[in-house]
């Protein structure tokens, strides 16, 4: 009975290998995208025959054109070729190519004019895979394109940033008078500046992980600080406030900077970028100032009274999120090392 069960199991694994092959398949195709003289490009697929029904020509900028289509490869060919020209303008970092392929994602690789590289896996989104040249260190194309780009990255990346906006709240939420708001949201900016091009700049070095470990602990500081104003008991930050945002600012400089490096930059770009994505930063945070002020003048005219017992809430709001997101951050530190 048991050679039998054997033998049967033996012969569906035997009918099931070729499926088996197929089913490893992880659907993610491996292309290179290659610059030559004359705005003309190729984007070289590794493939196989019996896969290459699945890879149609790239969807391009309005301004190239598409070269002639290859045709099918033969049984001893890995490559699938295609080939455009983009003569009005180069392919600049605000282009995107979608690639109309039946796979879950590609591994592109580029090879650039000017000798550079850059490698980069792009996910199924859709019915297409995106591709935004950016992400593969293309040049910006003119100086306008590139400063309105690392400007809009700059406001959305301290927009979207929670935790460097908790860390701005927490500051408004104990600093008192105009004077003083000015001289800590400036040597906050001016803190965070330095630290940012510092470390985009390749002048400092430092990891990631901890820092962002570190931001969460700064405003866990923060949610203690403002306790201790309600209590009547104010501590460092409410008696020198700018001197706190300006040590900190340090540290967030730091995580500013490494969500800018992660872009990719192009080495020519690094001034602009540097240059617009901190203007764009400010703007944001500027935003955020003006909303809460907004807010907290809107309040005071219709004379909101929060009941007593609801006066500590922000700091244990702001202290337990913190309190979170360092033990989450820490964690993921202790995991790799």
């Amino acid at each position: 009975m048991i050679r039998r069960a054997a033998a049967s199991c033996l012969m569906v694994a035997l009918l099931a290998l070729p499926w088996a092959a197929a089913a490893h398949d992880l659907g993610i195709a491996r292309a290179l995208l290659e610059e030559m003289p004359g705005g003309r490009y190729a984007l070289a697929i590794e493939t196989s025959p019996a896969l290459a029904q699945l890879f149609q020509p790239p969807e391009l900028p309005a301004r190239c054109a598409q070269g002639e289509a290859p045709g099918p490869i033969g049984p001893d060919q890995t490559t699938l070729r295609y080939e455009f020209a983009c003569a009005e303008q180069p392919l600049t970092a605000s282009d995107v190519l979608r690639l109309p392929w039946q796979r879950q994602g590609v591994m592109l690789a580029a090879r650039w004019a000017d000798g550079s590289t850059a490698r980069q896996f792009f996910a199924r989104t859709s019915d297409v895979i995106e591709v935004p040249l950016h992400a593969l260190q293309a040049g910006s194309g003119s100086i306008t394109d590139a400063a309105s780009r690392y400007l809009g990255l700059g406001i959305e990346h301290i927009l979207l940033g929670v935790d460097h906006l908790l860390f701005v709240l927490g500051l408004l939420l104990i600093v008192n008078g105009p004077w003083m708001l000015v001289k800590t949201i400036t040597a906050f900016t001016l803190a965070h500046s330095i630290t940012l091009a510092l470390a985009t700049l390749g002048l400092v070095d430092v990891p990631p992980r901890p820092v962002d470990a570190a931001i969460a602990l700064s405003i866990m500081f923060l949610g203690a600080e403002i306790l201790r104003v309600r209590q009547g008991r104010p501590g460092l930050t409410a008696r020198t406030p700018w001197v706190v945002a300006f040590a900190f600012g340090l540290l967030h400089g730091l995580g500013f900077a490494g969500a800018l490096t992660e872009l990719g930059l192009v080495p020519g770009e690094i001034p602009l970028a540097l240059l617009f994505f901190n203007v764009g930063v400010e703007i944001g945070q500027l935003m955020f100032v003006v909303t809460f002020l907004a807010l907290a003048l809107a309040l005071r005219q219709v004379q909101v009274v929060w009941p007593r017992w609801a006066e500590p809430l922000p700091a244990y709001a702001i202290g337990t999120v913190a309190a979170f997101w360092f033990i989450e951050r820490t964690s993921a530190i202790v995991a790799v090392t």
